[in-house]
């Protein structure tokens, strides 16, 4: 079932798309709720659109996402195996850092996707993703570069969750020197499905 079949998340994006909570929806082309199946075994979260993904309206489209598509055949997976989504649906002004008001806007969304999707591992991609999500199920938060590659174990309503902190697949564009880190922590992605 995709997020299309499912009418509660349907309703759910119908709400991000038409959301003026924030700042953030004065600028957007598109908001992005996301997209993959429901239920999901794995849910990969990113920080904020995009100008590509603002354009379609679909997370993960431009460079990133072909980093980041790399990165899960790597690991025998596709991007239509995993549900992808950030934790601000809003693309900031010229790709700027989300702002904690932002974030704290979105964050209901975020609780009600990961309540629909019922993920058993949760992959924060990046340093606001990571934070928030350590935030979220009463996590130790670190630096992204202390905490990347890192099994937690936390607890959601519906059960046990691993939440795994990535760097962000952009990080490779600006500083090609992580790369080995970055296939390194969906390495350790494989290692907890094989697990599970």
């Amino acid at each position: 079932m995709t997020g299309d079949d499912n009418p509660i998340l349907a309703r759910l994006n119908q709400e991000i798309l038409t959301c003026t909570l924030c700042r953030l929806s004065e600028g957007r082309t598109r908001a992005v709720p996301g997209e993959g199946p429901v239920p999901s075994r794995i849910l990969l979260l990113g920080e904020a659109p995009g100008k590509r993904e603002d354009e379609l309206g679909r997370p993960f489209v431009g460079r990133a996402g072909s980093i980041l598509e790399e990165l899960l055949s790597s690991i025998g997976l596709s991007r239509r195996e995993v549900y992808i989504t950030s934790i601000n649906k809003c693309r900031p002004p010229k790709n700027r850092d989300p702002k904690d008001d932002e974030i704290a806007a979105c964050h209901p969304y975020l609780e009600r996707q990961i309540d629909l999707l019922k993920p058993q591992v949760i992959v924060p991609m990046g340093r606001f993703a990571a934070r928030e999500i350590c935030r979220s199920f009463g996590l130790d938060e670190g630096k992204i570069s202390d905490i990347h590659g890192k099994i937690l174990h936390a607890r959601a309503g519906f059960g046990a969750v691993i939440v795994l902190p990535v760097y962000h697949p952009a990080v490779v564009t600006h500083n090609p020197n992580l790369r080995p880190e970055l296939t390194a922590d969906f390495q350790q992605l494989k290692k907890a499905l094989d697990r599970m």
